[in-house]
């Protein structure tokens, strides 16, 4: 996750200045792909602080932007609900995965 978190700041940086929806869009795409191999049962808290980390990534790089005032989380929420989404267990447990391919 630490490696992924980096990659991700690294990236943010030289999109500062794009526009949000393109950011969001990219955000989505790289968080949805990391849910889907990651998003296994009993793996959602760590999803979550994934989740927590990428906005508060995303929310640096916003107040960055300019000298105008801080973007405060309760204008930021609806942005990041809009774009990032809420972790969910994407894949059964292994013995339902395991029995669906090699029934008895």
């Amino acid at each position: 996750m630490v490696a992924k978190l980096k990659a991700i700041k690294a990236e943010l940086q030289p999109r500062k200045h794009h526009r949000t929806s393109e950011v969001g869009t990219w955000l989505r795409k790289v968080v949805q792909g990391y849910y889907q191999y990651h998003a296994v049962p009993g793996n959602t808290g760590q999803l979550r602080v994934f989740r927590r980390r990428v906005c508060r990534l995303w929310r640096s790089v916003l107040v960055r932007r300019s000298q105008r005032a801080q973007v405060g989380w309760d204008r930021l929420n609806p942005l990041l609900n809009r774009w990032i989404p809420q972790p969910r267990v994407l894949h059964p447990y292994s013995d339902k995965r395991f029995d669906a391919i090699h029934p008895l």
